[in-house]
């Protein structure tokens, strides 16, 4: 597969997930209902890192298709994603307010998954400055993998996280029915 058929590819994964994510976040937070900010966070992550995603997946595309070279294509796109990844990893960070209130577990799965994102964006720096690698494909796609796992993650969290609070929930509805 070359790279334009994977960079395609992966544009319309990531739209029909953002999609998706859009169609369920619209009709799972009902009027009446209680919205979490864990439940915002993600489905904001789900929405525009999807759609980033899709955009920085064709930027490549464009600038081949105004002839400028393989290095200097994967150079910018390298340096662009960095910016973008930079802005929504300080746009998530501030979102998630009372970090502190956080489960061990969820604080500890957001502290590895800024860090792995951190780890993204020194790797296209290094990748758009021609430092290590060679302004070459494969650092820029690791970019795109990492946002598509955090995608996918997120929107199996969007879909499963009401489910789960309604089985606990009717359970403990059930146990305390038993109990009487």
């Amino acid at each position: 597969m070359e790279n334009a058929d994977q960079l395609l590819t992966f544009t319309q994964v990531a739209i029909a997930v953002a999609g998706f994510a859009g169609i369920i976040g619209t009709f799972q937070f009902k009027d009446g209902e209680t919205i979490r900010r864990g439940d915002a966070v993600g489905l904001a992550v789900v929405v525009n890192t999807g759609l980033m995603s899709a955009f920085y997946s064709t930027l490549p595309l464009l600038l081949i298709n105004f002839g400028i070279d393989d290095s200097t294509v994967w150079a910018v796109s390298s340096g662009m994603t960095c910016i973008i990844y930079a802005y929504f990893s300080f746009d998530i960070a501030i979102r998630l307010k009372n970090f502190k209130t956080y489960r061990t577990f969820n604080k500890l799965l957001i502290y590895v998954l800024f860090i792995v994102g951190f780890a993204v964006i020194v790797i296209n720096i290094l990748n758009a400055f021609n430092i290590v690698f060679k302004r070459e494909f494969g650092p820029y796609y690791i970019s795109l993998i990492y946002s598509l796992g955090l995608v996918c993650y997120m929107f199996s969290r969007l879909l499963l996280r009401p489910i789960w609070r309604t089985l606990r929930k009717q359970e403990a509805e059930k146990l305390d029915h038993d109990d009487s």
